[in-house]
Parts: C-alpha cells; sequence; structure tokens
C-alpha cells in the first residue's frame, strides 16, 4: 500500500539488509518484478508449495504459473512471447539488462547462421 517511492525504499532496505548484513528476509508479494530479486523463490496456491528454487528456475514454467492464476516478470513475459513467435530465446533473463543481452546474442547468432 506504498507509493512507487516509499516502496523502492522499503525494497532497497530489505536487499541492503539482506546482501550487507546477512540477515533473511522473507517476502511475501503478488509482484514477479519483486521476488524475481530473491535467491530463492518458494510459491505457493492454495497452501501448497508448487515450486521451490531459484528465480530464474522458477519462472521458466512460464505457461504453469499462469495455469495457477501467477504472472512472470516482464523480461520473462516478453521472452516467452518472443520463443512463442519462433525465436529460440532463453527464459532465464530477468533483469532487463539480461533480457536485451540475450535477445541481441541471439540475433546475432541468426545472423551469422545466415551468412
Amino acid at each position: 500500500m506504498l507509493d512507487p517511492i516509499g516502496r523502492q525504499e522499503v525494497l532497497d532496505t530489505i536487499l541492503r539488509l539482506n546482501r550487507e548484513h546477512g540477515t533473511t528476509v522473507v517476502l511475501i508479494t503478488h509482484h514477479m518484478d519483486e521476488a524475481a530479486k530473491a535467491d530463492r523463490l518458494v510459491v505457493m496456491t492454495e497452501g501448497q508449495i508448487i515450486a521451490d528454487s531459484t528465480p530464474k528456475a522458477v519462472f521458466q514454467r512460464v505457461e504453469y504459473l499462469r495455469s495457477v492464476g501467477l504472472t512472470v516478470p516482464d523480461t520473462i513475459s516478453l521472452l516467452y512471447e518472443l520463443r512463442q513467435s519462433g525465436l529460440n530465446v532463453p527464459l532465464d533473463a530477468l533483469s532487463v539488462e539480461e533480457c536485451a543481452q540475450a535477445i541481441l546474442h541471439t540475433l546475432r547468432d541468426g545472423a551469422d547462421r545466415k551468412e
């Protein structure tokens, strides 16, 4: 229930506590872009654990997550749609930078093979 600036300040503080002080933080969220920053992701539905792994591993299961009413980070959603359109991109790029690099790498590989 925070405004975007307040939300970012809270998330930055949580990440700093974890990274700099080794404090374990349990964050419950429906915001997948926030969940993507975790070291470990436990996904639950109807009181049952349906996934427990790294965000990169969990978010590759796009169709399964959507089937239980969850979303994926915007970067994964973009890569998934590109893959559905025939571009062989990986589904493990969580940050915008990783996503851009994955797309660029895939496009360059495709161009190299056509020459």
